[in-house]
């Protein structure tokens, strides 16, 4: 082994939420390394270019864009990040009627689903999308920027808060999806496609409800990044070494050296030793509690916990297009410029079955994909007039993709030209799940959340109840990946809620402010002490 300089902080993973904790933490004047894996930073916020073509393999629609604190802070405008929003956010195309159409526009969607489909959905989704809205500004939105608190605790300060907002929001928490669509009286195919804004992310028609207003808000309202999902990466990076941050690139971490019962640094696989006086893991549970330390170092709650560490039972199968053209589904010329199309959903009942088999591991004959043509929006995504294309589906991991991925690309290319006759592509990269895993180790079994969104792994349990707010039994060593409160998205919350938490514990003088948001969050006892 070899000694290497020595920092601050060391953060181990330069992921968005590492390189947020990391450039936080070097604006205090702290003298912060980013250790990452791979050859270039970055994480889920990937764009990759082919002959003129970019490609966006993982994150592409973002839902925080420049409501997350490190927007403004990190000056994440300044240094090249622009989000799009295109007026028309979603379209369902179906062989059995006529397009659904999902604008930014919440009166415009409810009128559009009046005239097309049934004036009750229309006034439905009125009232729900002025619930959820209200639902997601006023509590789950600055909720994401703060410290958990237990659910009872959390469920008790909104019921006490001093509008209703709180205790409506409560109401409906404890339901599922499919309930909360029921008291809203939908009926298919708008309420498949409203349940697919939350499913689609393979998120359970059955659970997590409290979640869901958030999810259907923000898929209505969601972005692109001018010039590929990296883009926001690489500002992010620029800001890091803007603030003297230092950036080890192919430095994989295996072991965080302690002494004395406190991380002292960490060893690299190349055997290369980068001391820091605190530690920051991005990783997932079963990196940083079962690799990183011996089992005699942790409580063994912590090492029980990330033994029972569930991962998703489903993920993506993605592939890739160079186009001639934009594909055209209908005449409703609305219908072809929307930022995410979805084929072939309108039946709750056959989207539910669907989900249940790739949960069963069977990978669906007749995938229901949801396709995206960044270039009709940021032209620079394709060269010339060309287009680029974005096919995904849930899958399950485990099946022979090194032996099935030809042919399940061509099934998907046949199902996309089913809707969109003049589908033609050019080139076409598939993407199966394993190259999810293979790309980012912290994605076990194309994991793209860094671990199951279930009841007992999320909030003030994610990825235990000792551990959610950042901090752990090892002091010193904190962990701000997907796999800790509120978890993945790119939501940048893991990132700037450990920077302000390792940045309060070292009493350094912060370069920032907090937002508005998150300073009444904490007024009305969204905190928990240590």
């Amino acid at each position: 082994m070899t000694d290497n300089k020595s920092f601050d902080v060391a953060v181990i993973g330069g992921g968005p939420n590492g390189l947020i904790c990391g450039t936080y933490l070097a604006k205090c004047g702290l003298k912060v390394a980013i250790l990452e894996a791979r050859h270039e930073t970055g994480g889920g916020l990937d764009t990759f270019e082919y002959a003129g073509f970019r490609y966006n393999p993982h994150a592409i629609y973002h839902m925080m864009g420049e409501y997350m604190p490190p927007y403004s802070d990190l000056n994440l405008k300044e240094n090249g990040v622009k989000y799009i929003y295109p007026d028309i956010q979603c379209s369902y195309i179906s062989k059995n009627h006529k397009p659904l159409i999902f604008y930014r526009d919440p009166e415009k969607t409810a009128q559009y689903i009046s005239v097309n489909f049934s004036k009750t959905d229309g006034d439905a989704y009125r009232k729900m999308y002025a619930d959820f809205s209200e639902f997601s500004e006023k509590i789950l939105m600055p909720l994401t920027y703060v410290p958990p608190v237990p659910f009872i605790e959390q469920a008790m300060i909104l019921n006490n808060a001093a509008d209703d907002a709180g205790e409506r929001y409560n109401e409906i928490a404890e339901l599922t999806p499919i309930n909360i669509l029921s008291t809203y009286r939908f009926s298919d195919p708008v309420k498949a496609g409203i349940l697919n804004l939350f499913t689609m992310w393979g998120m359970p028609a059955f659970e997590l409800g409290f979640l869901f207003p958030l999810y259907v808000y923000k898929m209505t309202n969601a972005s692109i990044v001018a010039g590929g999902s990296h883009r926001l990466s690489s500002a992010i990076y620029r800001a890091f070494l803007q603030a003297g941050g230092t950036v080890m690139d192919r430095a994989e971490v295996v072991k965080v050296i302690t002494e004395g019962g406190r991380p002292v640094g960490v060893l690299t696989r190349d055997g290369v030793v980068v001391r820091a006086k605190i530690i920051a893991s991005t990783c997932d549970p079963h990196q940083n509690f079962l690799e990183f330390f011996d089992k005699s170092e942790l409580p063994a709650q912590v090492v029980d916990s990330a033994k029972k560490w569930q991962w998703e039972k489903e993920t993506f199968f993605g592939a890739h297009f160079a186009l001639r053209k934009a594909p055209v589904y209908d005449e409703n010329m609305d219908a072809n410029n929307a930022l995410i199309t979805f084929l072939g959903i309108d039946n709750t009942d056959e989207l539910i079955h669907h989900i249940e088999d790739v949960q069963s591991g069977i990978v669906p004959d007749v995938p229901m994909g949801h396709v995206t043509c960044a270039s009709i929006f940021d032209p620079i995504q394709a060269y010339g007039d060309f287009h680029t294309g974005r096919w995904e589906s849930l899958a399950p991991f485990d099946a022979d993709w090194e032996k099935i991925t030809p042919d399940y690309t061509k099934l998907c290319v046949n199902e996309w030209k089913k809707y969109a006759p003049n589908f033609d592509p050019i080139n076409i990269i598939p993407y199966p799940p394993t190259y999810i895993e293979m790309k980012n180790k912290s994605m076990k079994k194309g994991s793209f959340k860094h671990g199951a969104y279930v009841p007992l792994q999320m909030g003030y349990l994610r990825p235990n109840d000792l551990c959610s707010q950042g901090f752990t039994p090892i002091e010193g060593f904190y962990v701000c990946g997907a796999s800790t409160y509120p978890g993945g998205m790119i939501l940048g919350a893991g990132g700037y809620l450990g920077a302000n938490l390792i940045a309060d514990d070292l009493g350094v003088k912060k370069t920032w402010k907090e937002p508005e948001f998150v300073t009444v969050a904490k007024e009305r006892g969204f905190i928990v002490d240590r």
